[in-house]
């Protein structure tokens, strides 16, 4: 009986530490085709390629996450390399997870540093003393360690804080509760993780429907629509059809999800509808990483930012904030400054769009997911109109940015460039630089956080003494 436990426990050892993770590595935005054997096999002949990768628009393999008898090889063991669970003492991980927690789990394979080409999926480079290196749209976990002056720019003032004790991150030691909302993280298996946002099983997806966009969603909650079969990832622009549906954009949890750790706050609202480029891990030193953004987007952060979310306002009036919304529309005079304003002082008249990534808007509840698929390209043509609306991620990246409160740009200072350089700290925010604390920030760390753009010159440059991005919608400058 021994031998066949510890013959089972190596056959799922094999499977994680062969298969999902070659078949992981191998399919970086999902363009590789899995040989024979590999996680997740095509799902749809002629479906996108990320139809192929570990998740596929749903659940994965189990194994590929959680182990099932805590031993491999006759050992036992937690995959990650510095797990929390000491081998041999008869405990597992919580929810006998790969990882000593949720986003332990998820860091196993989404932490790493950026090659030249492939690993789209790495998230957080880790890395102790070095600049983090990924580019993806949502940031790089990496900017949570990294201080800038203590009491100007600490580490968590920088992004969401996860929770992932085999990688040293922690929560948020300052704010325990939502910003404008009422979810609350808490000790031990309720602090905030990866799950808190993305539902790792993928239960909810996307299938035909009769909104303008021509989508429902459907999955584990009330009122839901009869499901059907997830058949590839949503996040690529892959639709849905009468037969089967596709997953939700990245995975994010719809209504009434709440993670096994914290069921405390189920979630209102539906996932964004929105597109990525396959290649969304990329330098915009040359061209732009484009996610087309639909609607739904501040929406879907309301579920945990519940005060926050505002579609317009009236000048003057108690909780003014700024609208942020699938009706929070630009005006007319703000579309002109947006498919105008080139940079501080320089506007072109004759352009028909100047879009940025640096201040996304979305699209509108009527785009398609073929139409957001067309635009999600770099440097395509998406002109601000009549139904685009400002929503979170305008500001905000969703994970971490090298500026406080994870806005795209730093807000703190006055010139976002000092002349033909980026402002480095010496001459911008980050002025004050305390004794035997970390410093400023470099020139190199300001570039890197604004994706290696070129200053003055350049199809993605930044504009010679460029002030807040805010100026992109409001043309104040």
């Amino acid at each position: 009986m021994r031998t066949l436990k510890l013959a089972l426990a190596a056959t799922a050892a094999f499977a994680l530490g062969a298969n999902a993770r070659a078949a992981v590595n191998g399919m970086a935005g999902g363009t590789v085709t899995p040989p024979s054997g590999m996680y997740q096999q095509p799902a749809v002949a002629g479906s996108q390629p990320d139809a192929q990768a570990f998740h596929a628009g749903g659940v994965a393999a189990c194994d590929g996450c959680h182990v099932m008898h805590n031993a491999a090889n006759g050992v036992a063991k937690s995959t990650a390399p510095t797990s929390q669970v000491a081998p041999w003492t008869n405990v597992t991980n919580a929810y006998l997870l790969q990882g000593s927690d949720q986003s332990s789990t998820c860091l196993i394979c989404h932490s790493g540093t950026k090659a030249p080409t492939g690993n789209q999926f790495t998230i957080a480079d880790l890395t102790a003393g070095a600049i983090p290196t990924n580019r993806t749209p949502g940031g790089d976990f990496g900017w949570l360690r990294t201080d800038f002056n203590w009491d100007n720019s600490p580490a968590q003032r920088h992004g969401h804080n996860v929770a992932a004790a085999d990688f040293s991150l922690t929560v948020d030691p300052n704010l325990t509760v939502a910003p404008g909302g009422t979810w609350q993280g808490g000790p031990g298996r309720k602090q905030f993780a990866c799950s808190s946002c993305h539902d790792p099983h993928g239960r909810y997806r996307m299938q035909v429907g009769t909104a303008p966009n021509g989508i429902a969603f459907a999955g584990p909650f009330p009122g839901s629509p009869a499901t059907l079969p997830i058949a590839a990832s949503g996040s690529y622009g892959e639709a849905p059809t009468a037969s089967y549906a596709v997953g939700a954009y990245r995975l994010l949890g719809g209504q009434n999800y709440t993670p096994a750790s914290n069921s405390t706050s189920p979630f209102p609202n539906d996932p964004p509808v929105a597109v990525a480029p396959a290649l969304y891990n990329s330098s915009e030193a040359s061209a732009e990483v484009r996610v087309a953004y639909g609607t739904g987007m501040s929406e879907w952060c309301q579920n945990c930012h519940t005060n926050i979310h505002l579609d317009g306002y009236t000048s003057g009036v108690a909780g003014l904030r700024h609208p942020a919304g699938s009706d929070a529309l630009l005006h007319a005079g703000q579309i002109q400054v947006y498919n105008t304003y080139v940079s501080s002082g320089v506007v072109d008249a004759a352009a028909t769009s100047k879009y940025t990534s640096l201040v996304p808007f979305e699209q509108g509840k009527s785009a398609t997911l073929a139409v957001l698929k067309a635009n999600a390209v770099p440097n395509s043509i998406i002109a601000a109109g009549a139904s685009s609306n400002v929503m979170c991620l305008s500001c905000h990246r969703a994970h971490a940015t090298a500026f406080d409160s994870m806005v795209r740009w730093d807000q703190n200072a006055t010139f976002l460039t000092d002349g033909v350089n980026y402002t480095n700290g010496a001459t911008g925010s980050m002025t004050k630089v305390i004794a035997g604390t970390a410093g400023a920030r470099t020139l190199q760390q300001t570039q890197a956080g604004y994706y290696d753009r070129p200053v003055g010159a350049g199809a993605t440059s930044i504009g010679l003494y460029q002030r807040s991005l805010c100026n992109k919608c409001h043309g104040k400058d």
